[in-house]
């Protein structure tokens, strides 16, 4: 088995490329829940929605979020009625997040919930949440207080002036129990390139997933999500610059050394190799890690799992 730690846009691209060569019963995620949100007495779950609906090929792979084909309707009419709707959930969208609330009232966990979603959908893969906790990404700021995640990217679109980024309800994050049986099944965990902060920060800052991972280190890598001194996407510089960490791979080496053995970077990084080797002590592969159309992903898995020894095509 093959699990990935995931966000709701870069890991769920890189996961298109290990589908395209296993089988989905080989792999597993487990899901960032710290973006989730209570919407007009809807609890919305973007990340985990994001690799469902990837698992069950419903993905708008356009966006990397939402339902292909989906409609608006619902959203469209709040607006002319002059309901606040600054985030956008298509109509099928708008289904799944009735079911997962009126499952949240009968007294459903988020992985049993996640698990009926995935039966009803088809999906193969195994999905857990990082935790059954409600848990938040939120950010303060100078001029809007203490923000959901949410609100920050889609709402205001990062134009805040942020002062800190904190995961409310950390302390008290409840395990999946299947998390530790993926972990310690799994040949490979792979950190997907998602923003190291806000998606991968919630999963690997709960404390029996950081002890399950220094613990299983040597079968663990991570992937980064920074070219250079840029992000691949989204705002993962402001929030690394805001936790006062380089936004290069060496600062996302800095954030992962004690939980992986390697670190893939982009060729164009070749350069620094040899000092996040040093200063960090993982060994670093340097391969294509821009995603620019799905045959680059699936060559760029197809290397991680023979560096790994798990494919000999």
């Amino acid at each position: 088995m093959i699990t990935f730690l995931s966000g709701g846009t870069g890991t769920p691209k890189l996961i298109q490329g290990f589908r395209a060569i296993l089988n989905d019963k080989n792999l597993a995620v487990i899901v960032n829940t710290a973006d989730d949100i209570w919407l007009s007495g809807l609890y919305v779950s973007p990340d985990v929605d994001t690799v469902l609906y990837l698992f069950s090929n419903l993905l708008d792979e356009s966006k990397f979020w939402g339902i292909k084909n989906d409609t608006f309707n619902t959203l469209e009419f709040l607006q002319m009625l002059g309901f606040p709707s600054w985030f956008n959930l298509g109509d099928k969208d708008l289904a799944i997040s009735l079911f997962r609330t009126r499952m949240i009232q009968k007294g459903y966990s988020q992985e049993m919930i996640i698990k009926i979603l995935s039966e009803k959908l088809g999906v193969k893969a195994t999905i857990i949440p990082c935790t059954n906790s409600h848990i938040e990404s939120r950010i303060l700021t100078e001029d809007k207080g203490d923000i959901h995640f949410q609100e920050y990217w889609i709402k205001y679109k990062t134009d805040v002036k942020i002062k800190e980024v904190y995961i409310k309800d950390l302390e008290s994050a409840q395990t999946p129990g299947l998390i530790r049986k993926v972990i310690e099944e799994s040949e490979l965990i792979i950190i997907g390139p998602s923003n190291p902060i806000t998606s991968i920060g919630p999963i690997i800052q709960i404390k029996e997933i950081e002890i399950l991972l220094k613990k299983h280190k040597e079968k663990v890598i991570a992937i980064s999500p920074i070219i250079g001194n840029k992000p691949v996407s989204g705002p993962t510089g402001k929030l690394m610059a805001v936790k006062g960490i380089d936004t290069t791979p060496l600062g996302i080496a800095e954030i992962y050394k004690e939980l992986c053995s390697c670190l893939i970077i982009d060729r164009s990084d070749l350069t620094m190799a040899k000092q996040i080797e040093n200063e960090s002590g993982l060994k670093v592969i340097a391969e294509d890690i821009l995603f620019k159309n799905p045959a680059s992903v699936t060559k760029l898995a197809q290397i991680i799992l023979k560096n790994r020894g798990l494919y000999d095509k």
